[in-house]
């Protein structure tokens, strides 16, 4: 697991928003790219990002605050707008790249 950041550009800016809250702080950080690590060592990429996306669709429901109001509306649109498998294979990246794969 290295020092720097994921590099990636992703589909959304909401999706860009989860990734800066993973990386802003640098146990939550460690926290995912350690889940990250044991997910792929218990199965491959296509079983992994399922189970990562899940854990950090939680974690982020989880650290939202409970509104009203608009912001009761809204909250909820934003995060079907976040690519939690685009996460989760980023994350997957960064602990494990992909090898290359020859072009015949």
């Amino acid at each position: 697991m290295g020092d720097e950041e994921v590099l990636v550009d992703f589909t959304s800016a909401e999706t860009t928003t989860v990734i800066n809250w993973i990386e802003a702080d640098e146990q939550r950080r460690h926290y995912w790219l350690t889940l990250a690590a044991n997910a792929l060592s218990r199965g491959d990429r296509t079983t992994a990002i399922p189970r990562i996306s899940a854990a950090l669709y939680d974690a982020v429901v989880e650290c939202l605050p409970a509104v009203d109001g608009l912001a009761a509306d809204l909250i909820p649109r934003s995060l079907l707008r976040v690519n939690f498998y685009e996460i989760a294979a980023a994350l997957l990246r960064e602990v494990s790249p992909e090898p290359e794969r020859a072009v015949a």
